[in-house]
């Protein structure tokens, strides 16, 4: 048995580590903690993680987001490129990110794992040139998250059913929270059977990715969690979120930019398809008509949402009605592709196939007990 230092972003870390492992895991705390994080020290270091003391022995280090400084053997999980480096401003912050970077080159650095085809797209094109292209390569290998199937067959669907929809993320607007809430609004609209659930913080605006940073133009978006077809239960632990994924028919993630989303996959362990759009990784795990339905948006060749504007260009009205009519677009597909799937005439049938889809996927690409084994080996190979 093998002592395993965890550390570096805690927001992949669970998903990303073995569930049951035969090693003793010991999750760090960074250093220095609190009010006082290590990149208000100076900025470049929040490409490195520095830990509290460990007074135990220990034999391997698996970081997360994070470069090491370490004699171990380790490893390091990442989501997309931004790891290699925070926008160096001048020459010296420069050369510290080639610093950091090139501690992936060491033989003690024994994997670089990607959390996706899309986190190894980016990683990849961000290294093309660099010195140590070739060594950090040969490191390179993608291993989904993974999480405990709950449940063993697939779910139906009652025809005389109200169809119930969920959206789960605390990014009210980038996640699809506000396309949930105008979907609806249409469906209301048209007396459809719906029911939409929205598990958000309603987090929105200045800081958040592709979100228009005034708040005041989501104020009537948020007004619709009033509306009667819209039920909203705000933050929930996640066995309350896992139970009403479970008793939707469909979860809702229409996003215009997230590295991953695991919510789809904890609703694929309990059998639940997705409605979600075709960026960042989620087309690697959602196929159209197999386990759920994908909205389209015109992504350039990283996956990225091709109409996303940054800084200052973020605060004008012409941004403001390209997200506008975007949320709208997205509502009116999802709104359609709902429509169809109610009008259809072996819905039950469809329903029951897209179900056993989403499981099948969970079990597959996400299986944990697979991954368990594979991280497993992998810190035993390490500590020898």
């Amino acid at each position: 048995m093998a002592k395993v230092i965890i550390c570096g972003n805690n927001h992949i870390r669970i998903p990303n580590l073995p569930r049951n492992s035969r090693h003793q895991l010991i999750h760090a705390k960074s250093f220095p903690t609190g009010r006082y994080p290590i990149e208000k020290l100076w900025y470049p270091l929040g490409s490195f993680f520095a830990w509290q003391p460990s007074w135990e022995k220990y034999q391997v280090v698996h970081s997360f987001n994070r470069v090491l400084y370490t004699n171990k053997p380790w490893f390091v999980t990442f989501e997309d490129h931004r790891f290699l480096y925070r926008n160096p401003q001048n020459k010296r912050e420069a050369v510290i990110y080639e610093l950091l970077n090139n501690r992936l080159a060491l033989d003690n650095c024994q994997k670089l794992i990607a959390m996706s085809d899309y986190a190894k797209i980016r990683f990849l094109k961000r290294i093309e040139g660099w010195k140590i292209e070739e060594s950090l390569t040969k490191k390179l290998d993608v291993i989904h998250p993974n999480f405990r199937t709950r449940v063993d067959q697939a779910k139906t669907y009652q025809p005389d059913q109200n169809l119930q929809l969920i959206f789960v993320g605390h990014h009210i607007a980038r996640k699809g929270g506000v396309v949930a809430l105008r979907l609806a609004k249409k469906a209301e609209k048209l007396g459809l059977p719906v029911t939409i659930h929205i598990i958000s913080g309603l987090g929105h605006g200045s800081g958040v990715p592709t979100d228009f940073p005034d708040t005041t133009k989501y104020l009537e978006d948020l007004k619709l969690l009033d509306l009667s077809n819209v039920v909203f239960h705000k933050n929930l632990p996640n066995d309350k979120v896992i139970e009403l994924l479970s008793q939707s028919h469909f979860q809702l993630m229409p996003t215009l930019h997230d590295t991953y989303g695991f919510s789809v996959i904890e609703g694929f362990s309990v059998a639940t398809p997705a409605i979600t759009t075709n960026i960042c990784a989620l087309p690697e795990f959602i196929r159209h008509n197999e386990n759920g339905y994908i909205l389209e948006l015109p992504i350039n060749d990283i996956r990225h949402w091709a109409n996303w504007l940054h800084g200052e260009k973020t605060k004008t009205n012409e941004y403001w009605e390209v997200l506008n009519s975007t949320y709208d677009y997205l509502a009116e597909q999802a709104l359609q592709q709902i429509m169809q799937f109610i009008d259809r005439s072996d819905k039950r049938e469809h329903y029951e196939f897209l179900s056993a889809g989403a499981l099948a996927q969970a079990q597959i690409l996400h299986n944990s007990e697979k991954q368990n084994e594979l991280f497993d080996n992998l810190y035993a190979a390490a500590a020898g």
